[in-house]
């Protein structure tokens, strides 16, 4: 029995190594306690930029050849959660979820989106992926809601994580989700928005339509960004992150895609048709709580694709 399957679980946690990757950000929490586990780890950082997704080729490829030790920066502890929090919490995961002897998580880059996701390892392997919120308002009870409905309903241009279990404990709310196929996964480079985009308004059609919605709003992802929809090994696409699903003008996801990769800088796609969603986007995003540098680049960068897109659509799309 290895030393977290342990009523000392807590402190056996606690005195594990994790790296950061990419280093210095903050971000993925690689272990250190074996080779597979540190190549889940590095499953979990999903890369938009050409360039990032090579040197994750790279770093995977250097992990796999040389262990754990190989990936650049110095080792530190890292627990999510205080002790007495983890015993109880990774307690009850092993009663809804099965045994795990290690986990790899992240932090989100965008502070001002907080939480915590952990994939569950047993010999390496995951078993489950959990999204975790402290004080959640709701955003998780959500996702649950619209990854069910998408599950019933068996998009055929994407797959969606099978949910398991959503539950709390304390103030720390929980999503598990069954974990992504083994391996590295990328934004994929000219996927079929108009099929993708026709399965999720279907899949998520009987989402509750919230007081004062206007009638000629569609269901939408609601984070529909390149970073969300992942290319497994084979081709397959799978569409995660769930958890700002509702209604929105016509068009919204697509804006968002659209503006997204524009604002990763790549060319910005043909003008949008759909100038209600191009305003709904830049409304959002300018009333954002912005906490850190990586928040706000991001946030300018979106406000100023979608002017860009907002003047194209008010003089007309041969402008583009």
């Amino acid at each position: 029995m290895s030393p977290i399957d342990t009523p000392s679980v807590g402190v056996a946690h606690a005195a594990r190594r994790y790296k950061d990757f990419p280093p210095g950000w903050g971000h993925v929490k690689v272990p250190m306690s074996s080779r597979l586990a540190a190549l889940a780890g590095l499953g979990l950082y999903c890369p938009s930029r050409p360039t990032a997704v090579w040197a994750q080729r790279a770093v995977r490829a250097w992990v796999a050849m040389f262990g754990p030790s190989a990936l650049p920066g110095r080792s530190l502890p890292w627990v999510p959660l205080s002790e007495r929090e983890w015993l109880e919490l990774s307690d009850t995961w092993r009663r809804e979820l099965g045994e795990f002897d290690e986990v790899a998580g992240y932090t989100r880059t965008q502070a001002s989106r907080g939480g915590v996701g952990l994939l569950l390892l047993r010999n390496g392997s995951a078993i489950a992926f959990l999204k975790l919120r402290r004080e959640d308002e709701g955003e998780l009870a959500n996702e649950w809601c619209a990854l069910n409905a998408a599950c019933r309903y068996g998009p055929r241009a994407f797959g969606v994580p099978e949910p398991l279990q959503l539950g709390s404990m304390g103030d720390w709310q929980y999503l598990a989700t069954a974990p992504l196929p083994p391996g590295l996964h990328r934004p994929p480079r000219q996927p079929a928005l108009g099929a993708i985009l026709t399965d999720v308004e279907a899949a998520l059609a009987g989402l509750p339509r919230p007081p004062g919605t206007p009638d000629h709003w569609r269901p939408m992802h609601g984070d529909f960004a390149p970073w969300n929809l992942r290319q497994l090994r084979g081709g397959s696409l799978v569409l995660v992150d769930w958890e700002a699903a509702g209604w929105a003008p016509p068009g919204a996801d697509a804006v968002f895609y659209k503006a997204t990769w524009a604002a990763l800088g790549h060319p910005l796609p043909h003008p949008s048709d759909a100038p209600e969603a191009v305003q709904f986007w830049r409304e959002r995003v300018r009333g954002r709580r912005l906490d850190g540098a990586r928040d706000y680049r991001l946030a300018k960068a979106l406000d100023e694709v979608l002017g860009r897109m907002e003047r194209a659509s008010a003089v007309g799309p041969e402008t583009g």
